[in-house]
């Protein structure tokens, strides 16, 4: 079987270097990190589930070298001491201070300035890890940075993967600049601009409409309505599509608000995720004619982390795989590197949908005369 990966983060490949996502218990990580030789980390891949307990400042505070550690669903990180004293991370509601964890963008402007800066030989490790998994193509969140080293790699002939470009509506100009230079091919295209309603579950940032279970609180909303559908108005101006990330229950209202009041002219624009979607939800994104792209494998890597966090009612109608296709919702699958393997999230849909279908949402639907 040949796969579309409809929703990756190959850049993720530049910070495993650090082999953390291997570590059994927190004593495990630090020993990692110990072994490093004292350069500046910024690592991807810890979750609490694996470790038994969520990694904290005060495990990390002792290195003397800036430490970042991403969790899985990159939408929380922990920093040590040396972090916040050399870039001067003030307290906010993205940066708690005492517990060293650090969200959504904040997160993203530290790991950037950490990060490596050469990520070719990264994205050439994926292209590898992706064809051995049977995936031909990738849809592929990006930046300025990351798409001219595509561009690269293909000018050196070293592309061998098909590549959608999803490039993050901060880096939507400069990336549409390098198509614009280098043109699209079979190896790359332009695809949907990607922007942020809301955070992660994990993270407890995916804004809800009752709150959490273990928390006083909603998740946080990163764009408002008005200035969600102000963006959507935009790029449709210019012939361009949304990709939505939107996860909680109530970031949805606000994508599918933002939507219907944008009047939105143009056929397939994305939600991503949307993972607590109910069916009067499912109802406006088909008449909207809107796809979701749909990571069947969290339910098979997350339940745990949907109940604690949710509670056994609401994790259970997590991801509706059943309810979408009966009610012939447009959907794709993706893995959003959790993980980044197919065969996961294809025995967990298979079980719900059967092969057939779930093959099609996998890739098929590229040659069905689809409009995506």
């Amino acid at each position: 079987m040949r796969f579309v990966d409809a929703h990756t983060h190959l850049e993720f490949f530049s910070l495993k270097g650090l082999p953390i996502e291997k570590a059994k218990t927190k004593k495990d990580l630090i020993e990692i990190i110990k072994d490093t030789g004292g350069k500046p980390i910024v690592a991807y891949g810890w979750s609490e589930d694996v470790l038994g307990e969520t990694i904290e400042r005060k495990d990390i505070d002792g290195f003397p070298f800036p430490v970042l550690l991403i969790r899985v669903d990159g939408h929380i990180g922990v920093i040590n001491k040396k972090v916040i004293e050399e870039l001067k991370i003030k307290p906010s509601e993205k940066f708690d201070p005492e517990m060293g964890y650090v969200y959504e963008e904040v997160l993203w402007n530290i790991a950037s300035i950490l990060k490596p800066k050469e990520i070719g030989e990264a994205l050439i490790k994926a292209q590898e890890e992706a064809i051995s998994k049977g995936v031909i193509e990738v849809h592929d969140f990006v930046d300025g940075k990351i798409a001219e080293t595509y561009f690269r790699l293909r000018e050196e002939g070293n592309l061998k993967l098909r590549v959608v470009l999803m490039p993050y509506y901060e880096d939507c100009e400069k990336i549409i600049r390098l198509f614009d230079n280098y043109g699209e091919d079979e190896f790359i295209k332009l695809g949907w601009i990607k922007i942020f309603v809301d955070g992660s579950i994990g993270a407890r940032t995916a804004y809800l409409k009752e709150p959490y279970r273990d928390k006083l609180s909603k998740g946080i909303l990163l764009k408002t309505e008005d200035e969600l559908r102000s963006m959507i108005e935009e790029l449709e101006g210019k012939g361009l599509k949304v990709a939505l990330h939107t996860i909680g229950d109530g970031a949805i209202d606000v994508a599918l608000n933002a939507l219907e009041r944008a009047n939105i002219r143009l056929k397939g624009h994305r939600i991503e995720h949307a993972e607590m979607i109910d069916s009067d939800q499912a109802k406006r994104v088909k008449e909207k004619d809107i796809i979701l792209c749909v990571q069947p494998n969290f339910n098979a890597v997350f339940m745990e982390t949907y109940i604690k966090a949710l509670g056994e009612d609401r994790a259970k109608r997590m991801n509706p795989l059943q309810m979408l296709d009966e009610m012939g919702v447009n959907m794709i699958f993706g893995s959003d590197m959790m993980p980044f393997n197919p065969e996961v999230g294809l025995e967990y849909a298979s079980r719900i949908l059967g092969k057939e279908k779930t093959y099609y949402y996998y890739g098929r639907w590229k040659h069905r005369g689809t409009h995506f």
